[in-house]
């Protein structure tokens, strides 16, 4: 177990800062970094800009709540080193699974005939053992299985897209 200091300071520059030297300079693991950056993706990336040359670098940087695909390169290039969002698993209860070509919407009627993998090129279980076809019929009948299948291979998908983002840093 690690305990983390957690940033706070709303949307103000100044307390933010004042927060990320104080909570930095105590003897935490490492450190959270707290919310309000959902509606202004800008001034989140402003915001981390603040916080991050506040907190030492050798102990690893956490950002609350956030995770969508677009936002995770950036994050990690300013030195978020991680993050939690619950996106893989709320998209998968409603059947969307994602894929380097973008999202698929399992709920729709094309897919009852597709007999492709989710993504081609995904190496997780559900890829190299389930098709498209059978999935969508899954989410159509209202498996649970469905559920914990498209679950498993987002997240996989989530975990090699950072996987491949921190090997070019």
């Amino acid at each position: 177990q690690a305990l983390f200091g957690i940033v706070q300071g709303g949307r103000f520059k100044d307390l933010r800062i004042e927060s990320a030297k104080f909570i930095g300079s105590l003897p935490f693991d490492g450190f959270g970094i707290g919310g309000e950056f959902g509606d202004n993706k800008k001034k989140m990336l402003q915001m981390l800009n603040w916080v991050i040359k506040e907190l030492p670098e050798e102990k690893p940087r956490h950002l609350l709540g956030i995770g969508y695909l677009e936002d995770i390169p950036k994050i990690i290039e300013r030195g978020v080193d991680l993050f939690d969002c619950n996106v893989p698993t709320h998209y998968a209860r409603r059947g969307i699974a994602f894929t380097a070509e973008g999202k698929l919407d399992l709920n729709k009627s094309e897919f009852l005939k597709d007999k492709n993998p989710l993504a081609k090129k995904c190496f997780c279980f559900v890829c190299q053992n389930y098709k498209r076809n059978y999935l969508s019929h899954l989410f159509r009948a209202k498996e649970i299985t469905a559920l914990k299948l498209l679950t498993f291979h987002n997240l996989y998908f989530f975990n090699s897209f950072v996987e491949k983002i921190r090997k070019r840093l």
